[in-house]
């Protein structure tokens, strides 16, 4: 069929430019109506081991500079991070400006594994620094949202510390939160199709460390057990787990009886990805786990994220005037839901710096096929 155009007369041209980009307009947000009908976009962060350093003083004031540093910049892009513009090298677009929360991956504060001479002072000003900085629902710290983080080591390698007893106390005022674990440090939340969960340390049975092995489980994986059968059950609904601890790391942090039966659990449900903290190491990466080994080369498993670290910068312990620590980074993540059942994915995006955060960059693209159930 042949279309022809032809310009009203009594229209002047400046009328009919004005006429066309309205009808262009028109046509734009029929489109993107059209669009957001069909595909709907779930975006977050996750950071890991922000871990603030307070300074080494029995009254601390202030964070070592490094910290404080870092920390400040970290906060002020992450607040502002909506809306930045991705390169066409890691698939183009924007930014959501909308973002479900941030979950944190551990190692809060740094000193919390440590006793004695000026590490409780330290401990008590590094905690109410980030409280005041990351906030807990969007609207009573420096970020617009929600935040959902877990213990690591340095805040309490027992997970028996006044850390962990204000996280217990955060919980019951965390926004979505649908099941915490009896001992009240565990909970489970969801964000559209997408349930998360997370499990503190690592995933393990007891709440005590086993002989031999460094941390205590606080009875995480009978949670998460609970938590999966109640709030999943046979939908296939995604699943993301969160924790500390990387799982390929030694036996002595991870039992290998706990992993194996955490690998038991989760390979009957839909778990589109892990995220740990503890290893920093700048940039961001990921690994694959097949429940017998890691790697990224692997055929088939779920894919386990490491965000590197928020912070953990501090003053060189034999040099003053240099810091230790600077390469940090973050993920930007989306659950993206498309009309028809092969359609879904899943894309992570990293962030990183090599000069605490003074400089900033995009880093990888990681993009895969999951399945929502419509």
């Amino acid at each position: 069929m042949k279309i022809l155009w032809k310009t009203p007369r009594h229209l002047s041209e400046k009328q009919l430019s004005g006429t066309v980009l309205k009808a262009v307009a028109v046509l734009l947000a029929f489109t993107a109506s059209i669009v957001s009908a069909i595909e709907k976009r779930y975006a977050f962060l996750v950071c890991g081991d922000p871990q603030y350093h307070a300074e080494k003083t029995a009254n601390p004031k202030s964070l070592d500079p490094y910290s404080e540093e870092g920390m400040d910049r970290f906060i002020r892009l992450a607040g502002t991070f909506g809306g930045r513009e991705i390169p066409k090298s890691l698939g183009g677009g924007k930014v959501s400006r909308k973002f479900l929360g941030m979950i944190v991956t551990g190692d809060l504060i740094d000193s919390a594994d440590k006793n004695g001479g000026n590490y409780p002072a330290m401990q008590k000003f590094e905690w109410r620094r980030y409280k005041m900085d990351f906030g807990l629902t969007g609207k009573d710290g420096r970020l617009p949202y929600p935040v959902y983080e877990l213990h690591g080591n340095h805040d309490g390698p027992q997970g028996d510390t006044f850390i962990i007893e204000d996280i217990i106390a955060r919980n019951k005022n965390r926004p979505n939160v649908g099941m915490v674990s009896a001992n009240g440090l565990h909970y489970s939340w969801d964000w559209g199709p997408l349930h998360l969960v997370n499990l503190g340390m690592f995933a393990g049975s007891g709440e005590k460390r086993r002989e031999g092995h460094h941390y205590a489980p606080r009875s995480s994986l009978e949670f998460l057990e609970k938590d999966l059968s109640a709030r999943v059950g046979s939908s296939g609904r995604p699943v993301i787990l969160s924790f500390h601890l990387h799982p390929f790391g030694p036996n002595y942090d991870w039992p290998k009886e706990d992993l194996g039966s955490f690998w038991k659990l989760i390979e009957r449900y839909n778990v589109v990805a892990l995220f740990h903290g503890h290893t920093h190491g700048s940039p961001p990466s990921r690994t694959r786990w097949d429940g017998q080994k890691f790697g990224r080369g692997l055929d088939n498993g779920v894919w386990v994220f490491n965000p590197d670290d928020a912070g953990a910068a501090k003053t060189h312990p034999k040099d003053s005037t240099k810091g230790v620590g600077l390469n940090h980074g973050f993920l930007y993540v989306e659950l993206i839901d498309r009309e028809g059942d092969d359609a879904d994915a899943f894309v992570v995006r990293s962030y990183a710096s090599k000069d605490n955060w003074e400089t900033h960059k995009w880093d990888a693209r990681w993009s895969y096929k999951v399945s929502i159930p419509k």
